[in-house]
């Protein structure tokens, strides 16, 4: 079993990665930012390509996908081949005259253009330094997941969860690739229509057509893939900065330490967020790629990349191009404050690569203004701001713990390494900036969990106020402070001990791998090894077995398919995890989603009124508009306070239905028509 869920994870990997390779590469991306950017190349794609089909009515398939991606590589290379055949230098008298006369001028009055700032020069041994630590991120992150969820088949039984496993299965299923078609498993009555941004559903279908895997599988396969995907958009971070390999390597390694990057990944599970949120370092990369960029073809070229790039994190989640503002903001800044004269040109650069990108992903756009102006959402401040402040500089937040009087697990670890890299920030040069990004979305989780005043929600409210989503956005500045204070920490023991040895040159390379090893070690054994049972064990609150969907659920549902008719719903109670029944066995049901919100009125009618079905022909009319013959009911609930729905109860022994199938935690009822009207 194991073998087979390896194998579904590298399908995924070559899904997200080998698309993204090609066209980054033909499109000018080197080295990490190739590698780092990949991903958020195939989700731009597909984001843009997913509502292209649904509009001119072609179906989401492999095939159709391949041959789109197939027509983009041919086009990015006709491009590239005759822009590489233009010689600039046989460009007209015109021209010459005109380049000659702007270097006069430069050299009359003094105002060179400024230098563009390079990204790092590392040697190779360097690279493949930096290379292992980002497999060591990715090994461990993807461990821990495996670890807490037990299998990669397992069942996450949290509330966004069926959400995506049914949005996944529809276009899968249908091949309709639109951005509310996924909404219709749930919302189906009276035309109303749901939007959501679709680019990671999208990839989800793709693989579950190649794989003929679960969808559960599909789901978790992409998640073990996250610590390493932000691993190397860190990196690339870094790298493109113009910081050290140490400091790169050491970054990658503690931002999978932090828990609150894996309670995006069971709590929800906020899937489409954390991708975007793993992939947020590439904002600032693709940016400065794009101000620096000399010449007309390189910036054209890089204007391409940086628009598909915002594209991509819109498509994801909505939430995350905001978030991707604020955390290139401080960048910019700083930038623009250590050379004014950026000012003159670069803001009018970037707004016009923002509307480029903004008219390519109008539907998205659109699409999430509509969802804003919806139902708000209020998550309750249930922290005072001193236990905010402390959980939030001790690494320890733990929304599960309810009383003051109860201790969160502290990072101490991570906390002392993130403290002495701000203590040491003068040494990080470029990336100074982060600790800028750090104090915005610590900022803002502290609103959130302590204030539910009214401009604290409407501040907060396109990450849906929750205070969750912000704390997972400082893993990236966590990381790199961690890391560059373990860097530093390095250099301290190694120019200790290379003064010990100075009698003995021979011995200075011994100096250093020591003081590696020596740091290495020390950090491992502080953060019990780089916390991974405590992150595991957060992860075990993702897919146990139950209460929401167990195997004995999972079992029904799939003799549930054996019994109903392709596209026929089954009536169910929308709290009990039976939602799961179109991933698991592809059987439409009456609640596809926990959220009962703009619900149709005969799965409201049915849902409070269905156990009157002999004596309320309103019900019976319901139950026939829509089809209806059979029921499921499931044991658990997806929360603790969650009872059956009023029209579910004292279903048992009731004449007008028909038990066909039975288990510890399900049941499967026959709706007979001919009992209606007998009580």
């Amino acid at each position: 079993m194991h073998g087979v869920a390896l194998l579904v994870v590298a399908l995924y990997a070559a899904v997200l990665w080998l698309p993204g390779l090609a066209l980054g590469w033909l499109a000018g991306l080197r080295q990490w930012t190739l590698a780092a950017a990949a991903p958020l190349l195939c989700y731009s794609v597909v984001g843009l390509a997913g509502p292209g089909f649904a509009a001119v009515g072609i179906r989401w398939t492999p095939v159709s996908v391949g041959l789109l991606l197939v027509g983009l590589a041919a086009i990015l290379f006709a491009v590239r081949w005759a822009a590489e055949r233009w010689n600039p230098r046989r460009e007209s008298g015109l021209g010459r005259v005109r380049a000659a006369l702007r270097t006069l001028t430069q050299r009359m009055t003094g105002r060179q253009p400024p230098a563009p700032e390079r990204a790092a020069d590392w040697t190779r041994t360097a690279h493949l330094g930096v290379t292992a630590a980002v497999g060591v991120a990715a090994v461990h992150g993807a461990g821990v997941i495996w670890a807490g969820l037990g299998r990669l088949s397992a069942i996450p039984q949290d509330w966004d969860a069926v959400f995506h496993a049914n949005g996944i299965r529809y276009i899968a299923d249908t091949g309709d690739s639109s951005l509310v078609g996924m909404g219709t498993v749930n919302w189906f009555e009276d035309g109303v229509q749901v939007f959501y941004p679709n680019a990671y559903h999208l990839v989800g279908a793709l693989v579950l057509r190649l794989s003929g895997a679960d969808v559960p599988t599909v789901l978790n396969a992409q998640t073990v893939l996250l610590p390493g995907m932000c691993a190397l958009a860190i990196v690339a971070m870094v790298y493109r900065l113009g910081g050290n390999a140490l400091l790169a390597g050491a970054a990658a390694i503690c931002a999978i330490a932090v828990t609150s990057f894996y309670d995006m990944l069971w709590r929800g599970p906020l899937l489409p967020f954390a991708t975007g949120a793993a992939l947020l370092p590439l904002a600032v990369v693709l940016l400065l790629d794009l101000l620096d960029a000399p010449g007309w073809r390189l910036t054209s070229r890089a204007a391409v990349v940086f628009a598909a790039a915002l594209v991509g994190l819109i498509c994801l989640n909505p939430a995350i191009l905001f978030s991707a503002m604020l955390f290139v903001l401080p960048a910019i800044v700083q930038r623009w404050a250590g050379r004014p004269r950026l000012l003159s040109s670069e803001p009018l650069v970037i707004l016009a690569v923002g509307v480029i990108a903004g008219l390519l992903a109008l539907p998205q756009i659109l699409g999430s203004l509509a969802s804003a102006g919806g139902e708000p959402v209020d998550w309750p401040a249930d922290l005072s701001w001193r236990r905010a402040a402390y959980e939030l500089v001790t690494l320890s937040h733990d929304g599960l713990i309810t009383t003051p009087h109860q201790f969160t697990n502290p990072e101490w670890a991570l906390s002392a390494a993130v403290l002495l890299g701000v203590i040491r920030i003068r040494t990080l040069g470029r990336l100074r900036w982060l600790l800028a990004t750090g104090l915005v979305f610590g900022g803002l989780f502290l609103l959130c969990a302590s204030s539910d005043a009214a401009w604290v929600n409407a501040l907060t409210r396109p990450w849906w106020n929750d205070r969750w989503r912000f704390i997972g956005l400082c893993v990236v500045p966590i990381g790199v402070f961690a890391g560059h204070g373990l860097a530093e920490l390095y250099r301290w023991v190694d120019v200790r001990l290379a003064a010990a040895r100075m009698l003995d040159p021979r011995l200075r390379q011994r100096s250093a791998a020591l003081a590696g090893a020596l740091v290495t070690a020390l950090f491992l054994v502080a953060s019990a090894g780089l916390y991974g049972g405590q992150n595991t064990d957060r992860m075990r609150l993702a897919a146990p077995d139950g209460p929401v969907v167990s195997h004995d659920e999972a079992q029904a549902m799939r003799v549930l398919a054996t019994l109903v008719p392709p596209g026929e719903r089954v009536l169910n109670d929308r709290g009990d995890g039976s939602a799961w029944m179109y991933a698991i066995a592809g059987v439409l049901p009456v609640a596809g989603h926990y959220n009962a919100s703009r619900i149709g009125p005969d799965a409201f009618t049915l849902a409070g009124n269905f156990r009157d079905y002999p004596v309320d022909p309103q019900v019976r009319e319901a139950v026939a508009r829509l089809g209806v013959h059979y029921v499921m009911l499931g044991r658990g609930f997806v929360r603790e306070d969650y009872r059956r729905q009023w029209g579910f109860r004292g279903l048992e022994n009731k004449p007008w239905l028909e038990e066909v199938y039975r288990n510890p935690d399900a049941v499967i009822y026959r709706i007979r028509p001919t009992e209606a009207g007998r009580p």
